[in-house]
């Protein structure tokens, strides 16, 4: 569905929302106001957009052009706080009576620290990210802006230790959608909130050999950087807060509310290249990127702020160049006849790195006032990406993959992604009754196109076309929320104690759309008479559908929806000024698995002033999604062979609740749960220096994965599953994979956070920040459904354990990200000059490839370990004239790479993989050099 047809859909809910306004304004007669000016310590001078709450509940307002706010509230004793970026926030108390008007101006010291910023995330009511009971990391949009980085996932890579995220190779969709990991957990572990409403997953399952295989995750680069006023990480489980997902934690992005001005950026950027495997790539990647954001505001607190987002990212190359076989399979003749047709291996080597990215973007965020304190607000935005990236080349040899009479020397397929992203949220919010309430409804919809390139359908032989349309999937997700807050008044017996309840009721619907008959068809499928495929040599049928990505078939497609509906009721308390306490019950009904009842309790102690404990404790759960429930395919995806050669195999993935699955044994998915412990301390000895410290536990039960591959070739079980898979020999397929509740895991680890604001550091004002994330997941046990170990042991679970979940997949979520990361970051601005240095560590990353052993630290022949490595960055901004800057600077300045891979057969493979693509630290672009013009107009 378009934008503009988006819209018509919710043509029915935005006014049944705005109705609610005539109630709501009603409600306000017999209320008091709050109003005054929020203003510079310094210099007098108003600040527009600082963030004026009363405190416990969720009502607030921004302060105007001129520093002006205006609050409507019920009669009774508040406090209410004042916090702006970059200013220490500010609290008085204040009695209103009805029909009263109470002024309190505010006059805000600076300070750079970003934690005096209110947060959105993680509580109902009003408190600045130093006050929460669990660890919650701000990331304002300056330092966005400054970061080195363009796409919001590397953005957070960059400033958040316990955030990853890196760009992947030769793994069909999942090059354009990077798994990001939060906590070292998976990416369908981490919930992500717009403005604090849930944001709709991508209709992408990973399934190739990357990092969060068998996930699907939110597409952060979906929302442009340049549309972001500030992200908060709350690192805690919240699932009783927020609903399904929440178990690492949440990550709510906050979009612009800006007026001041017109913001225009444009960057243009490249990498260096390196030379690796005998290949010097030279200069690659390069990228432009403009955006443009601006605002106004209307009728006193209305405001609507818009951002027009390109984005044209180059590709890189980080292949060596290739040294196996070409013309013949045992290389006998290749360099003569290389010589005769006047070629080199160069023209047969792969392209591994990032692919190619054309993205174009518009967000919009807005709120139109309903009397004094009602408010109606919409905000959005859609996204579409272009991308291409290529597969393994084909070469000459492989007949049974290869036209000769299309490519005489083979071909390097490409596949070419359309990926179509919007959204849209309608709410409304007030105070009725003592009540802050918030009535919200969201749409959200992700939707991918593979188009196949450079390509050939090798059973067609040479009427074969060169491209085809291999299909798609979709995924739509419609949230409508209602929360509410109301502030208890415990005459004067509690500093503060509120009542938060609200429910959500969510449909999702998936959908997988077949490709055209060549993508996926052997030969012309039996719709001409006579030889219905083309053959090798030997006779044997040549490989059906689009070489490097097959076709979705009919069989494949999908029309599938489920709805839930949740409830929660919590208590959020300031027993005293040093003693708080938030409690929450959550309830869950999915149509399609059960329920599930979820429970947080925290608390924060500050035992003497300026230093705190804190802590929580909570249960979560991750329902299944509708992907991992029921995608389904045929993909060539490229294994180990007995002799430890890449090679190409078929493999069926089965959806859940396919008669395969249950011919395997598999049974049907259910949630996963939870149980979150933390703890930590904080600390403010000076009013511009902050330390945190948090520690934290994970367990996760019955967490869904996608299952190590079942090969008719198994000597051991070979048979049985060669059986199960015969009505798929037309096709190929040989292995088959599944997704199910397969094992249990524990994480353990500690943040550490620092921030220094020195302002009035010789001519100008210095930051330093500093954050280091250590963690560590294990898996505890492996569980072998009872019905497969009948099938494939006998009954005996152990024998079975390995095949379901070997060794390598067990790598994917122990020791193939970083276990330690580390940020240290100083900022100086003078008059006109801005310098910002930074230094990353990622620590060292593990490569443990399956090779028939179930102990995980046995010692096999492809085993690799990859060092840790220490990347600079380095930003530079001198403005020009008032409102224009030019910066220049670089992200990992010193071209730094990860280690190559030493394990020549299997690993470099022929130098198509000089570095490695299973496990990850920072990707392997190596620099970013950029330079970037800031308009403010």
């Amino acid at each position: 569905m378009s934008w503009c047809l988006r819209f018509v859909a919710w043509r029915g809910a935005v006014p049944a929302i705005i109705a609610l306004a005539v109630p709501l304004q009603a409600a306000l007669a017999q209320t008091g106001t709050i109003t005054g000016r929020v203003t510079d310590a310094r210099s007098g001078a108003p600040i527009q957009g600082a963030t004026v709450q009363v405190v416990g509940t969720a009502l607030g307002v921004f302060s105007m052009d001129d520093g002006q706010y205006t609050l409507q509230v019920q009669p009774g004793v508040y406090t209410v706080r004042a916090a702006s970026l970059g200013y220490a926030a500010a609290e008085q108390g204040v009695t209103v009576g009805a029909d009263q008007t109470v002024t309190i101006d505010f006059t805000l010291d600076v300070s750079a620290l970003a934690i005096d910023e209110i947060v959105v995330v993680g509580s109902r009511t009003a408190r600045t990210a130093t006050e929460t009971p669990v660890a919650i990391d701000v990331i304002p949009a300056a330092e966005i802006t400054q970061a080195g980085e363009l796409e919001t996932n590397q953005i957070l890579r960059t400033l958040a230790p316990s955030f990853n995220a890196s760009h992947q190779t030769i793994s069909d969709g999942t090059d354009h959608v990077n798994p990001a990991s939060l906590r070292g957990l998976g990416p369908d572990q981490t919930l992500v909130l717009i403005n604090g409403k849930r944001r709709h997953p991508s209709a992408l399952v990973h399934v190739n050999g990357t990092f969060g295989r068998g996930t699907v995750g939110i597409d952060l680069n979906s929302i442009p950087a340049s549309a972001i006023e500030r992200i908060e990480i709350l690192r805690d489980g919240a699932a009783a807060q927020y609903g399904s997902d929440a178990i690492a934690g949440v990550i709510n992005i906050v979009l612009k509310e800006q007026t001041e001005k017109v913001l225009i950026n444009a960057t243009g950027g490249f990498n260096p290249g390196t030379t690796v495997g005998g290949n010097s790539t030279g200069i690659d990647g390069e990228t432009f990127r403009f955006n443009a954001n601006f605002g106004f505001r209307f009728g006193g607190r209305g405001v609507f702020n818009v951002t027009g987002d390109f984005l044209d990212r180059g590709r890189t190359n980080r292949s060596g160049i290739y040294t196996g076989a070409i013309f013949a399979s045992d290389g006998t003749g290749d360099e003569a006849e290389l010589s005769a047709r006047g070629l080199t291996r160069e023209n047969f080597s792969m392209k591994i790195g990032q692919g190619n990215a054309t993205v174009g973007s518009v967000f919009f965020n807005s709120v139109f006032p309903l009397g004094q304190s009602g408010e109606f607000y919409a905000f959005g935005g859609l996204t579409n990406r272009n991308g291409q990236a290529t597969g393994f080349y084909r070469l000459p040899f492989q007949e049974e993959r290869v036209v000769s009479e299309l490519y005489p020397n083979g071909f390097l397929p490409e596949i070419e992604t359309t990926i179509d992203d919007d959204a849209i949220t309608v709410g409304l919010r007030g105070n009725k009754s003592g009540w802050d309430v918030d009535l919200s409804a969201t749409t959200g919809n992700n939707r991918f196109r593979f188009n196949i390139e450079n390509t050939n359908n090798a059973s067609q032989g040479p009427s074969s076309p060169v491209s085809f349309d291999a299909g798609g999937f979709q995924l739509r997700q419609t949230t409508g929320n209602v929360d509410a807050v109301k502030l208890i008044d415990t005459g004067g017996a509690l500093k503060s104690l509120s009542l938060v309840l609200g429910g959500e009721y969510r449909n999702e619907r998936y959908t997988l759309n077949a490709g055209e008959p060549g993508s996926y068809l052997l030969g012309n499928g039996g719709e001409e008479p006579g030889v219905d495929f083309d053959t090798t040599s030997s006779g044997s049928p040549k490989s059906p559908g689009s070489q490097v990505f097959p076709g979705f078939q009919p069989d494949n497609e999908v029309l599938r929806g489920r709805y839930s509906i949740g409830a929660y009721v919590g208590v959020e308390s300031e027993l005293t000024d040093q003693f708080l306490v938030d409690g929450t019950v959550r309830f869950e009904d999915y149509s399609d698995f059960g329920t599930q009842l979820t429970g947080k309790l925290a608390a924060r102690y500050e035992f003497v002033p300026n230093w705190a404990l804190r802590g929580a404790v909570s249960n979560g759960f991750r329902a299944p999604s509708l992907p991992q429930i029921w995608f389904n395919n045929v993909s060539i995806q490229f294994v180990f062979d007995a002799l430890g050669n890449l090679e190409p195999a078929r493999v069926l993935t089965a959806n859940n609740l396919s008669g395969v699955a249950k011919a395997f044994g598999v049974p049907n998915l259910d949630a996963e749960t939870s149980i979150n412990v933390s703890g930590g301390i904080t600390t403010r000895p000076l009013d511009n220096l902050t330390v945190t410290v948090d520690g934290y536990y994970i367990e996760i039960k019955d967490r869904i994965v996608l299952s190590s591959r079942f090969s008719s070739g198994d000597s051991d079980i070979g048979d049985q599953v060669g059986d199960i898979l015969a009505p798929f020999a037309d096709q190929g397929v040989s292995q088959a994979q599944f997704f199910a509740n397969a094992v249990d895991t524990e994480t353990k680890g500690i943040d550490i956070v620092a921030a220094w604001a020195l302002p009035e550091v010789g001519p100008g004002d210095l930051t330093l920040s500093t954050a280091f994330n250590f963690t560590d997941t294990e898996v505890k046990k492996t569980n072998v459904p009872q019905s497969m170990a009948d099938r494939f042991a006998g009954g005996d679970q152990q024998a079975v354990e390995r095949i379901l979940f070997n060794r390598e997949e067990r790598n994917r979520l122990e020791t193939a990200l970083p276990t330690e990361k580390g940020m240290f970051q100083a900022r100086y601005a003078i008059p006109r000059w801005t310098f910002t240095g930074r230094y990353n560590y990622f620590g060292s990353v593990l490569y443990r490839p399956d090779c028939g052993e179930n102990d995980f630290n046995a010692a096999c022949s492809n085993d690799e370990d990859f060092g840790a490595k220490h990347l600079f960055d380095l930003d530079v901004g001198f403005e020009v004239v008032p409102g224009a800057t030019v910066v220049v600077g670089g992200a990992n300045i010193f071209n730094t790479f990860p280690d190559e891979h030493a394990e020549d057969k299997g690993n470099r493979s022929s130098e198509r993989f000089p570095f490695s693509r299973r496990v990850t630290q920072f990707g392997i672009n190596g620099a970013f050099y950029y330079a970037t013009l800031r308009l403010a107009l």
